[in-house]
């Protein structure tokens, strides 16, 4: 997704864009730069590292996409701009649609403070998120791929404080990341229906939301049911799945086993092509993963609220998954996901990759 040309969406009047982003850019402008951040220069070189990594990515998992990838380093404020227009533009027009389906309306002035609430809320999350993050490829929102959107989005700060942080090697480093977001690109530009079915269980998703008050205390009720049992129900999709109704828990599923399947694949690719290109790789790794376990106690409930953790759980049980397809078959079993939506995994073969390869008969 393109961070220039913010303009160019056509907003949904659901939420405040504007506000959203000046709040969150705000936000995320208190951290401070790191004193070697030289954007022109880090956006060179990951230009250079996205087009080998490419290469490396093309042969290990089979996905060739079109043309050369292009690299953007981006600061915070800027990742947070780009993310709130993903949000309004992926979620807005079905949300907005769900509002109008309402029998009773909220008066003018009310409905302005709540998109301002919701403004304010998604802003300040995003500024959160914004100093973790340290890169993205995002071809998944607008109705349909153009130049501007086929971009990865590497978050220049954040990449530069970490190297400093950890004594890391920064030409390794930023290669090693290269191979990650290019795995993404390879998902979403080589095969054809992945970014359709991806959208099309986000819409099915957000469409289903529901403002009935009956509907919202089942989904309170069975959250007070999961806790009795002594389980936690914001485990699998956050704060959302709390509320969702069956339909919407179900898509939501179906957009775990996707995701999971995305990022499992992603680490795999990434490792595999990494081995004799990143000698330092496995540090990489390491201390990452260190990182992602390390959140203050604010954070891990937010991280629970937001999913966060969900997502974190996709990195590893799908990265054990292809593991064990890869084991089985080699990796053109494991390029066999992305034949069609049909191959995907379910939750449950998620957990159990010997249900997946009995399905497949083999």
């Amino acid at each position: 997704m393109g961070t220039e040309t913010f303009s160019t969406t056509t907003p949904t009047g659901f939420l405040d864009v504007a506000l959203a982003s000046r709040i969150g850019g705000s936000l995320a402008k208190r951290k401070p730069l790191p004193s070697s951040y030289r954007p022109g220069m880090l956006e060179d070189e990951l230009s250079r590292c996205s087009v080998l990594a490419q290469e490396r990515v093309a042969l290990e998992s089979g996905l060739s996409p079109a043309g050369e990838p292009r690299a953007r380093v981006v600061d915070r404020a800027q990742w947070v701009a780009a993310n709130v227009e993903s949000v309004d533009r992926l979620v807005g027009p079905s949300l907005a649609a769900a509002d109008a389906r309402r029998k009773v309306h909220m008066p003018a002035r009310l409905t302005r403070l709540s998109r301002q609430g919701s403004a304010a809320q998604l802003g300040t999350m995003l500024a959160w998120m914004s100093s973790r993050v340290l890169g993205q490829y995002d071809i998944l929102v607008g109705e349909e791929t153009n130049d501007s959107e086929d971009i990865i989005s590497y978050v220049g700060p954040n990449i530069v404080a970490l190297e400093q942080r950890f004594g890391f090697d920064s030409t390794q480093f930023r290669l090693w990341l290269a191979l990650h977001e290019c795995a993404h690109r390879a998902q979403f530009m080589g095969p054809a229906w992945v970014r359709p079915y991806f959208l099309g269980l986000i819409n099915e998703a957000v469409s289903l939301v529901t403002t009935d008050s009956a509907a919202l205390l089942a989904g309170v009720a069975r959250a007070a049911r999961e806790i009795a049992k002594g389980e936690n129900p914001l485990a699998e999709s956050g704060a959302a799945g709390v509320f969702a109704s069956d339909e919407q828990r179900e898509a939501l599923r179906r957009l775990a086993a996707l995701m999971s399947v995305l990022e499992g694949h992603g680490e795999v690719v990434m490792d595999e092509a990494a081995k004799d290109l990143v000698p330092d790789a496995h540090r990489f790794h390491d201390a990452l993963r260190q990182r992602r376990k390390e959140p203050s106690a604010p954070a891990k409930l937010l991280n629970q609220l937001l999913g966060m953790d969900a997502k974190l759980r996709q990195y590893e049980q799908g990265e054990i998954f292809v593991r064990a397809l890869r084991a089985s078959g080699g990796r053109s079993l494991v390029t066999e996901l992305f034949d069609g939506p049909e191959q995907l995994p379910t939750m449950e073969e998620l957990v159990e990759p010997n249900l997946w390869l009995d399905r497949h008969g083999r």
